[in-house]
C-alpha cells in the first residue's frame, strides 16, 4: 500500500500564528506561518504607500510635513548627528556600489543570501521609476533648513528605500547562521539602522517626512514580498557554492 500522505502544514490562527510567524522570520527561515502573514504585510504596505502617494500628489507639501520636519531639525540629537551624516553620505554612485558589493559578498558566502539581496534590490529600481512618475520637488530653503542640498526628485526617499531593504535582507540572510540569543540583537540593529537613515534625511532637509514614510513602506513591502516567495521559486539549487563538509547550522 502507498505511504499515507503527510498532512499539509497550516498557519495557526490569531495571535499564536502571528507569534509563530515572527519567530520564523526572526530565524531567517520563513515557513508556512510566516508566509501567511508576509503577503498581508506586503499588501498592507502597498495600500499605505498608495495613501501616502495620494496626499503627495494632491499637494506640494502638507502642514504635517513642515511641522514634523522643523521638529526633527530643532531636536538636540547630539552625537546621533554623526550617524545621520554617515548614512546620508552613502548616495548616488556610492550607494549603488555599496549595494553591488553587499550582493557580491553575500553571493560568495551563501547563494541563497546572494539571491535575497539581488531580488531585494528591486525596491531601489521601483524607487527610481516612481520618482520619475511623481516628480515631487525637494523642500526649499524658505520652508526648512537645508543642511546638505541634494539633486533629483524627492518622493519616495531613495535612502529610506535602500536602507530598509538592505537591513531586512541582510538580517534575514545572517539570522540562520547566528545563535538564537544573538538574533534579537541583529534585528534591533537592522531596525536602528533604518530609523537613523530615515531621520537623517529629514534632519538634512532634503526630504519631507512623507517622502521618508513612502520610502520605508516601499522598502518594507518589497522585502516582505521577497521573503514571502517560496524557496522553490528562488534559483538556489544549493545554499553554498562549495562543499565544505558537514555544515553546522545555528540551533533553531
Amino acid at each position: 500500500m502507498p505511504d499515507a500522505e503527510e498532512p499539509r502544514a497550516v498557519a495557526a490562527p490569531g495571535p499564536a500564528g502571528a507569534q509563530q510567524a515572527a519567530a520564523e522570520v526572526g530565524k531567517g527561515r520563513p515557513g508556512v506561518a510566516a508566509r501567511h502573514w508576509l503577503w498581508q504585510v506586503a499588501l498592507g504596505c502597498a495600500l499605505l504607500f498608495a495613501v501616502d502617494s495620494y496626499y503627495v500628489l494632491n499637494g506640494f507639501y502638507t502642514a504635517f510635513d513642515r511641522l514634523i520636519e522643523l521638529f526633527v531639525q530643532g531636536f538636540p540629537w547630539g552625537p546621533v548627528v554623526y550617524l545621520f551624516n554617515a548614512t546620508n553620505s552613502l548616495a548616488g554612485f556610492w550607494q549603488l556600489a555599496a549595494g553591488v558589493l553587499i550582493a557580491l559578498l553575500m553571493a560568495i558566502w551563501d547563494r541563497r543570501a546572494g539571491w535575497l539581496i539581488f531580488i531585494g534590490s528591486g525596491a531601489s529600481l521601483l524607487d527610481n521609476l516612481i520618482k520619475n512618475m511623481v516628480q515631487r520637488h525637494r523642500p526649499t530653503s524658505d520652508l526648512v533648513h537645508i543642511i546638505s542640498p541634494a539633486q533629483g526628485y524627492s518622493f519616495p526617499s531613495g535612502h529610506a528605500v535602500f536602507y530598509t531593504w538592505v537591513a531586512v535582507m541582510v538580517a534575514s540572510a545572517l539570522a540562520p547562521r547566528l545563535k538564537p540569543p544573538v538574533r534579537p540583537l541583529l534585528w534591533i540593529g537592522a531596525a536602528l539602522l533604518i530609523l537613523v537613515a530615515c531621520l537623517g534625511r529629514v534632519y538634512d532637509g532634503v526630504h519631507w517626512p512623507t517622502d521618508v514614510i513612502g520610502g520605508f513602506l516601499l522598502g518594507l513591502g518589497w522585502s516582505a514580498f521577497v521573503l514571502w516567495l517560496p524557496e522553490r521559486w528562488l534559483p538556489t539549487p544549493s545554499r553554498t557554492w562549495f562543499r565544505r563538509g558537514t555544515h553546522r547550522r545555528a540551533a533553531a
